[in-house]
């Protein structure tokens, strides 16, 4: 028991030495901060950084892909002939936009047999072949679904990512305000005990001379000093609340410990408190929203999907080009030259459809159940925004009942002290007074934080709190060297 007294008091000494050197700063100030500390904020930032290589891959698949070969082989014909057959071939090939499909081929063959059965047939042949092919898709394919979708998909990937990052984000500043303001209330406490333990001062004094001159009694200074201790037990401890909610603040902010700031308590009333523009800004900055629009996003680009898979493959296919065939003869050289070419029309039909209709259904039923959770999303996105307008109203209405409280009590104390020193009235109504003071000032403290408080989550909800925070940036050159130095740790 005794351990902890001391660490109580340990703790009270650290916050009173720091109070001359505390940091007042406000939630602005804070948040940049703890934005850039957090470990998380750049694991965010990665990830959308790592959706936003998705779009490329996808592109990549219109790119030319070239194929080559290089091939020797040797063997023996029904006469006991050898041949030698020497191969080499190239060709390149894309996929279109239209999806279909351009390729350029190129081979050259040559053979060479070490006996002959006639002066007439060459030896060694060289047969060189160029032609350029095109496949185009009438049904399944046409338009090339997979290069589209994929792109789609990949925007939606994008958004996905971006609004897990706005949540991180809205998420982590929430944290902040409750953080940041539940110190400030701590504090406003901490605020009244001293000005009630002044006030108490004060009067014993006067009570303490009076005592001397025998017009008070001691059961008033008795009185004075058991409300004094009351007083001081209950700002340590708030004290203590206090430091540990500081330190909470730092954690996040990756200050040390000891680190004391100081909240700040003004207000701020230059927000925009027009519903409907507020509601605009409301559903653009809407992490909720964003993941229901990459979600719909999907389940289009599934519905799409699933219908070109269950369309019938029809494909027209044709080829030109030139084939040179070139070998040495008996009776001189040969040289031919010859026009290639060729077209056919391909058809292909699966029998049983069941699975694509099932795919089908599946993506439509997640676009309805996207659509019905984007509803909930925007009636609770009004309704929020609705009570906080009228929560904010009514907070400006009662901060101004409870400063008139506290004029009240005031001029009600005042009134009461000049009859003390009169002798007209004891001292534990003046002490009730001062206790009634107090409370009207706390509880005018009280509610202009919660007035602040609604005011933030109000600048939260339509996004604006981050309007002025500098948010981190990463290029991948910065994810290298951050995984660099965190294999060598």
């Amino acid at each position: 028991m005794k351990f902890w007294k001391i660490k109580g008091a340990m703790f009270v000494l650290l916050i009173f030495q720091s109070s001359v050197m505390a940091e007042h700063l406000n939630l602005h100030q804070v948040l940049q901060r703890v934005v850039d500390h957090y470990p998380s904020i750049k694991s965010a930032a990665y990830q959308v950084e790592k959706a936003n290589q998705e779009n490329i891959k996808v592109e990549s698949q219109l790119s030319w892909l070239l194929n080559s070969n290089a091939g020797y082989s040797r063997d023996t014909s029904l006469f006991g002939t050898a041949t030698d057959r020497y191969n080499v071939g190239g060709s390149v090939n894309r996929s279109l936009e239209n999806g279909g499909l351009l390729g350029f081929n190129a081979n050259i063959s040559r053979e060479d047999a070490t006996d002959t059965f006639g002066p007439t047939i060459p030896n060694p042949t060289t047969k060189t072949r160029l032609d350029v092919n095109y496949r185009h898709k009438f049904e399944k394919g046409a338009g090339n679904t997979l290069y589209a979708e994929g792109l789609a998909s990949a925007e939606a990937g994008e958004l996905l990512a971006l609004s897990d990052k706005l949540s991180l984000y809205d998420q982590l500043a929430s944290q902040v305000i409750e953080l940041y303001l539940a110190a400030a209330t701590t504090q406003a406490r901490i605020n009244s005990i001293d000005k009630t333990i002044e006030r108490a001062q004060r009067l014993k004094e006067y009570i303490q001379d009076e005592f001397k001159l025998g017009l008070s009694e001691e059961k008033d200074v008795l009185q004075v000093d058991a409300r004094l201790s009351i007083n001081q037990a209950d700002k340590q401890s708030l004290q203590v609340a206090m430091l540990k909610q500081v330190i909470s603040l730092n954690r996040l902010m990756g200050k040390h410990w000891e680190n004391v700031l100081l909240p700040d308590t003004s207000i701020n009333r230059s927000q925009n408190k027009n519903y409907i523009d507020l509601y605009k800004q409301s559903q653009a900055h809407s992490p909720a929203l964003k993941q229901i629009d990459a979600r719909l996003q999907l389940a289009n680009s599934a519905i799409r999907s699933s219908r070109d898979k269950r369309k019938d493959d029809l494909d027209l296919v044709l080829y030109v080009g030139n084939e040179f065939n070139q070998g040495e003869t008996s009776s001189g050289d040969l040289d031919e030259s010859e026009l290639i070419g060729g077209i056919s029309l391909e058809f292909n039909r699966g029998l049983d459809k069941s699975g694509f209709d099932a795919e089908l259904r599946q993506a439509h039923y997640d676009r309805g159940i996207a659509l019905e959770d984007k509803k909930q999303i925007l009636e609770d996105l009004q309704y929020d925004l609705s009570s906080l307008l009228a929560e904010i109203k009514s907070s400006e209405i009662a901060l101004i009942a409870f400063k008139k409280s506290v004029q009240a009590e005031d001029k009600k104390l005042k009134e009461a002290l000049e009859r003390y020193k009169d002798g007209r009235i004891e001292t534990d109504i003046i002490i009730d007074f001062e206790s009634q003071l107090s409370v009207a000032e706390l509880s005018y403290d009280l509610q202009a934080i919660e007035l602040i408080r609604r005011y933030h989550q109000l600048n939260l909800i339509r996004g604006g709190i981050w309007q002025d925070i500098v948010l981190p940036q990463f290029t991948f050159d910065d994810t290298i060297l951050s995984n660099q130095k965190g294999s060598n740790q």
